[in-house]
């Protein structure tokens, strides 16, 4: 029997401080022992606290200073405001930390998909820390990195919807770092995967140093959920292959095709027994008899078919998957040897509990000893534009080395370390199943999310808006993210003349700023905080109020007064803040107008009013 060293010690310190406290007790009380009796509490709650984590030193960023005695705003820079129709997206300049904390009073619990791409840390100026670059001699590397980012992903966690997902890309270096914090700020029961991302080829001296090591040539993705029980299925994307084209590729290689046979006759069902899956599912078993199965080739032969028309033909037939898997394989194939089937083909029926096919009756056929998973057509192809393709489905393992070559053009801005290919971002969008999202990448970069939002929203037909944050070191919100967004709105032109056309999107372009708190009672800088309201509406409800007769802000009774005097015919909404009383003659006016009232929350910044 093994002995749990740790509890053991634990048990042993919280002994000599309930001794400690009851010393304490026993004394004339004054103000000290009262104090002391509170910090035997404190030391009580730290040994009592977490059994398994990553151990690191905290630090204080400069950052921390800041807001420690500020409270940070946004402004817009409105000269660089692109009206181009489709959703409003919104991009803030500033250090990330204060950016989270005022998304947390617009988008606590708003945003659907995460995807960041934090610094690696690799000691080669990459990371920065209170203006300093952390190499890797540096004795702190690891926690400064693991404090800097822990605190991020607490607010990040606070920011998604219970549905919503964060996808992280690291490398080797703080991999396992990443992966314990994550375990403790958003649950191991809420790991989805780590998907392992092939960014180089390794041929020859590239991919790593001459030395002793294995050379690097993948990248890692962390994918966890908000709720696990509540997340949708990641249903996409498929990578599309032609089925003609690939059978062509596989017949030159002299490799099997994947699917080298077909069902096309279930045969009569014999029950035979039922069991119970991990997940509560009762499973039934059945014998198939005269089902009849032939090879491709034969099918080809019997119905004089060419290859692209025996899908057509037998779109209603289930052909041999290979490559397919199924999590019950073996409980079908404990099945057969339980109830003694050496029948060639059987078929299970249950209702699924969980999943696409939650509360359906689903089929699925087996072939042979091994119980090969037969896959119905129509879940392993699709027909795009008259031509049938072959479904890929996600796997832990993706391969982006032909895009690493033509970063350089993407966006048409050169961004030299770090950035990701414009198809990986699209990927990881579209995983999600609802095309009406918000995204939030707080690591921008040079834009490649808000390239692939953009962009992707074209190929769905989808009302994804994104929001990127990003510090604007060397200039690199300005010159790099928001000018990648313009061309990609706009229509850029790359090399030899080839433009592409204008994308329908809208960005607004926000800097973070710091009003003085210290030392100052709410009522003094309460009017400086109501100058910025205005962007925190507009960033919450994805608004412009900027040159648009559609739509108003009201924040004061005399600017309701003024509005009133003076309504717009155009105007259809008023945002109208949230301590403002509307007489019943404004009322009567706004009614007559048919104006919708939408009143401003006045949770932005309750903190600071106590």
């Amino acid at each position: 029997m093994s002995t749990n060293i740790s509890k053991q010690k634990r048990e042993d310190l919280l002994a000599k401080i309930k001794e400690i406290r009851n010393f304490i007790v026993a004394a004339p009380q004054d103000e000290n022992t009262g104090n002391l009796l509170s910090y035997l509490s404190d030391l009580e709650k730290d040994v009592n606290g977490k059994k398994y984590d990553l151990v690191f030193e905290e630090h204080r960023e400069e950052i921390d200073e800041i807001l420690d005695t500020h409270t940070p705003v946004l402004t817009e820079e409105k000269e660089l405001f692109i009206d181009n129709g489709g959703e409003m997206n919104f991009l803030i300049e500033g250090d990330n930390l204060a950016s989270l904390q005022l998304l947390e009073k617009t988008h606590k619990g708003k945003i659907d998909l995460i995807y960041i791409d934090p610094p690696y840390n690799t000691g080669h100026k990459d990371f920065v820390y209170d203006d300093c670059y952390v190499d890797a001699e540096d004795g702190f590397r690891h926690s400064k990195w693991s404090s800097f980012i822990s605190k991020r992903l607490q607010i990040a966690r606070s920011l998604l919807t219970e549905q919503g997902v964060i996808f992280i890309q690291i490398s080797d270096i703080e991999l396992a770092q990443l992966r314990l914090l994550c375990g403790l700020i958003f649950g191991e029961e809420n790991f989805l995967n780590i998907i392992s991302v092939n960014m180089k080829n390794i041929a020859g001296a590239s991919g790593g140093g001459e030395d002793k090591r294995f050379k690097k040539n993948c990248e890692y993705i962390l994918v966890y959920a908000k709720t696990y029980s509540l997340m949708p299925l990641l249903n996409g994307p498929y990578e599309y292959k032609e089925i003609y084209s690939v059978v062509e590729q596989y017949r030159a290689e002299q490799k099997n095709w994947h699917y080298t046979s077909v069902l096309v006759k279930k045969g009569a069902k014999e029950y035979v027994g039922s069991s119970l899956d991990g997940n509560g599912n009762e499973i039934r078993v059945y014998r198939r008899n005269n089902a009849s199965v032939k090879s491709v080739r034969q099918v080809m032969k019997d119905e004089k078919l060419s290859e692209k028309n025996v899908y057509y033909k037998y779109g209603n037939y289930i052909f041999e998957a290979k490559d397919a898997q199924s999590s019950i394989r073996a409980r079908v194939i404990d099945a057969k040897k339980k109830f003694k089937i050496t029948d060639d083909i059987v078929s299970i029926e249950y209702i699924p509990k969980t999943g696409k096919n939650k509360g359906v009756l689903y089929e699925q056929f087996y072939k042979g000893d091994k119980c090969r998973l037969f896959a119905w057509l129509k879940d392993i192809s699709e027909e795009i534009d008259g031509l049938l393709y072959k479904k890929d489905l996600q796997g832990a393992y993706w391969d982006y080395t032909s895009k690493i070559n033509n970063l350089t053009k993407e966006g048409n801005v050169e961004f030299s370390n770090g950035k990701k290919p414009i198809d990986l971002l699209k990927r990881i969008v579209s995983l999600y199943p609802d095309k009406n999202i918000t995204v939030l990448d707080f690591f921008a970069g040079s834009g490649s999310t808000g390239h692939a939002v953009i962009s992707q929203n074209i190929e769905d037909k989808g009302k994804q808006q994104f929001i990127l944050c990003t510090n604007n070191q060397n200039n690199i919100c300005r010159e790099k993210t928001y000018q990648r967004l313009s061309n990609v709105i706009h229509g850029y032109t790359v090399s030899k003349g080839k433009g592409f056309d204008a994308m329908p999107a809208s960005l607004k372009y926000y800097k973070v700023g710091y009003v003085p708190i210290s030392g100052r009672l709410y009522y003094e800088y309460a009017d400086e905080l109501l100058k910025h309201i205005r962007e925190l509406v507009e960033l919450e409800n994805g608004a412009n109020f900027n040159g648009n007769a559609e739509m108003a802000i009201v924040l004061t009774e005399k600017e309701l007064d003024d509005f009133i005097s003076c309504i717009d015919e155009r105007c259809k909404k008023l945002y109208l803040g949230h301590d403002i009383l509307v007489d019943a003659r404004q009322a009567q006016i706004l009614k007559d107008r048919k104006i919708t009232i939408n009143i401003i929350p006045g949770y932005y910044y309750k903190e600071s009013a106590g």
